[in-house]
């Protein structure tokens, strides 16, 4: 029931007006991918390569981890205990469905030691309301040797 007759309690374009305001506190860019269907390739000498990816968004974004208190989860590899870091990125709230096991790559970002990092997308948060899209997202530790 509104509070008032003939009232709604929020505009109903409360989200289109506050999303300019979302998106300008987004001073990175990023890309996120997808792998492609398929099987891959191998060339003459054994070596697999993995399908190509499909680009699903290029624009700005914002990223920050979680404390480390509760976004630490760790990982005992042989005799190695690792931190693993929980990160919350938002982008575009019309940027194209981004599913599970996407990768964002930031391409520039304030901190200089931001470009070229990738995650992994963990989930993604839905809303009613929504001024940008919010991933969950997980360091990408797939490659670390590459």
């Amino acid at each position: 029931m509104s509070p008032l007759a003939g009232s709604a309690p929020i505009h109903p374009r409360w989200s289109e007006h506050h999303r300019p305001t979302a998106t300008g506190t987004q001073t990175a860019t990023c890309t996120i991918t997808r792998t492609g269907a398929g099987e891959g390739t191998t060339d003459a000498d054994g070596t697999w390569h993995p399908p190509a990816a499909a680009t699903i968004y290029s624009g700005s974004c914002r990223v920050s981890s979680r404390s480390a208190r509760s976004g630490v989860i760790w990982h005992v590899t042989g005799d190695e205990k690792i931190a693993e870091y929980d990160y919350i990125v938002a982008v575009e709230w019309d940027a194209a469905e981004v599913l599970e096991h996407d990768m964002v790559e930031f391409d520039s970002a304030a901190d200089p030691l931001l470009p070229g990092k990738e995650l992994v997308v963990i989930g993604v948060a839905y809303a009613s309301e929504q001024w940008e899209r919010i991933l969950m997202c997980r360091a990408n530790l797939t490659d670390r040797e590459a």
